[in-house]
């Protein structure tokens, strides 16, 4: 059949047509962005210390499970990427599955905390966090789950206190430096990059510089492609609500304590002596031989900004025998939010933890630890 010329112009003057208006739809959106609803799952603030904050989400069943969660986030950008839909919500998916859920929220750093350092973040506030759980569930160790910065703020804590922590889980943590090649560690080399000159310069290091860095790993996708995906999808509302959270929570991000960046950058990036078996925090090592305790770990195969060999190789340094680690096809962030993950992976990271949240002995009471690592009488931007 010989295709009618005149049909033809007519369908192509429909889609330029079409194409027009969704391109001045999703033009007039991305000028004036619809509000959205971000990290709606029910909570309270349990425990307060200056900008930092403990939440506490209500459980949804009668009886949750005996031993806590702690979710330890990154100290860039915001922790409800990880309640960031209702739908695609880990928080709200770990309640179902009758989990007691705390996290902690680090608040935005200002210009009194840019000499706070790694020793203030992981012997003072996760310390007292950990303790303050422990006591208020008369319980001697509690489930602490790092996420990103969070996991490597988490191996640093664990190594050093590993009698508070009865399960580890760490998901898409930076460990191995040596071993990660993506264009964060290379850009972080000491020959191209001077921490210390950044951090006597600008004092906290700039939300907006550390997000344009993330977006330039991917810049393609993250400057271009993107847009074209909305402007493709524009009249689907579902996708509308989704693309507008993403973009609120990548654009939300807050400053980093100057001194702690420093650190992280010269001990971890440009040294990489966790992995080594080196690293110190206020003359306290970080032991790896200390976790032994059942560990999790959980690797995004396409992660740009955590390559997936910044993880990998983890659970072969650290002598736990109740150890496992779970690589799913996905992204950083789609290790969070994305519909695969949540109808897949996340039921086995579920069933592991559920079948080590019980108490097998009576509760042991509990006392706070006396022996911190930390200098009580000078705290460090508390203000």
């Amino acid at each position: 059949m010989v295709p009618n010329p005149k049909e033809s112009d007519k369908s192509s003057a429909q889609e330029y047509s079409d194409l027009e208006r969704r391109i001045v739809k999703a033009s007039q959106l991305l000028m004036n962005p619809p509000e959205v609803d971000v990290g709606t799952a029910p909570n309270e603030i349990v425990y307060q210390d200056g900008k930092m904050r403990l939440l506490h989400y209500l459980p949804v069943v009668d009886e949750p499970h005996p031993v806590p969660l702690l979710i330890i986030y990154a100290l860039i950008n915001k922790p409800y990427i990880l309640d960031l839909q209702p739908n695609k919500s880990v928080i709200r998916k770990l309640l179902s599955a009758g989990f007691d859920v705390y996290m902690i929220d680090w608040g935005t750093p200002t210009d009194v905390d840019r000499y706070l350092n790694l020793d203030d973040y992981v012997n003072w506030y996760i310390d007292d966090v950990v303790d303050f759980i422990r006591m208020r569930h008369d319980l001697d160790s509690i489930t602490v789950f790092g996420y990103c910065m969070g996991g490597t703020l988490s191996v640093m804590y664990t190594g050093i206190h590993p009698e508070k922590v009865r399960n580890f889980i760490l998901m898409a943590a930076p460990l191995d430096f040596e071993a990660d090649q993506g264009l964060l560690k290379k850009w972080s080399r000491p020959e191209y990059f001077d921490a210390d000159e950044l951090v006597e310069t600008v004092g906290n290091v700039p939300g907006e510089f550390l997000n344009f860095g993330f977006l330039l790993l991917d810049p393609v996708n993250n400057l271009y492609s993107k847009y074209l995906k909305f402007i493709d999808k524009v009249d689907d509302e579902k996708f509308v609500s989704m693309f507008f959270r993403m973009e609120k929570w990548i654009n939300d991000g807050i400053p980093l304590a100057g001194e702690a960046y420093r650190e992280f950058i010269k001990k971890c990036y440009q040294q990489n002596l966790l992995v080594k078996n080196r690293f110190t925090i206020n003359g306290h090592k970080v032991k790896l031989d200390n976790i032994r305790m059942p560990l999790l770990s959980i690797v995004a195969e396409y992660d740009h900004l955590v390559p997936k060999e910044s993880s990998m190789s983890f659970n072969d340094l650290v002598p736990s025998r109740d150890k496992k680690m779970i690589m799913f096809p996905t992204g950083h962030i789609g290790l969070s939010v994305s519909s695969a993950t949540h109808a897949k992976m996340w039921p086995g990271v579920i069933e592991w933890l559920a079948k080590r949240s019980y108490i097998k002995e009576p509760k042991a009471k509990t006392t706070k630890t006396k022996n911190k690592t930390k200098k009580k009488t000078k705290k460090k931007g508390k203000k």
